[in-house]
């Protein structure tokens, strides 16, 4: 299989692990770029001088997620800052806290010529902000988008991602919404 696209993040507020709820669900701009890197233990026994037994289990992981901006959804669902009711001014206090999202995207695929879309939801991460940086226009213009990286946790179940394929792009997307409580109304940047 190959891959060849990247679409339609979403994240969402983690309100209760055990039955997998999310609050205050919002498309998170278009996406960009995004890398999952899972970290995992393990351990080896040897005995009569061969390799006897070895574990290897998920631990957590990291995940960075670049996109064309950061909706004003993002300030207080992902990193706890205060937006006015306008949506205009967001005050960040050293005191915020990030809470624990869901994060869904698709992922265009094709094998043997066929394309399928997968989407993938992953249930628990906390997500840190990037550093700003800015550049004058100078000789040629240039594109700065945001990134911002964040820490991987199973849920309470060891859950800590799914990924099921579709056959349209459509489908996919609405597995995520419903998987991560989207509310079409609640939601800006419209779907």
């Amino acid at each position: 299989m190959a891959y060849v696209g990247l679409s339609r993040p979403y994240v969402a507020k983690l309100v209760d692990e055990k039955a997998k709820t999310y609050s205050d669900c919002f498309r998170c701009g278009k996406a960009i770029s995004l890398s999952v890197t899972p970290n995992y233990n393990e351990v080896k026994l040897y005995a009569d001088n061969v390799l006897d037994e070895y574990v290897k289990e998920f631990k957590d992981g990291t995940i960075s997620l670049g996109t064309d901006r950061l909706p004003k959804e993002a300030q207080p669902v992902m990193f706890g800052h205060t937006v006015t009711d306008d949506g205009k001014t967001v005050t960040y206090k050293s005191n915020d806290n990030a809470n624990y999202v869901g994060v869904g995207f698709v992922i265009d695929e094709v094998l043997d010529g066929a394309k399928t879309f997968t989407a993938t939801v992953i249930y628990k991460c906390k997500f840190t902000e990037a550093a700003d940086s800015y550049t004058t226009k100078g000789d040629s213009i240039e594109f700065k988008t945001p990134t911002v990286e964040g820490a991987i946790a199973a849920l309470e179940d060891y859950t800590w991602k799914t990924v099921k394929t579709f056959s349209t792009a459509e489908e996919a997307e609405t597995f995520i919404q419903t998987t991560l409580g989207y509310d079409a109304e609640d939601d800006t940047l419209g779907a």
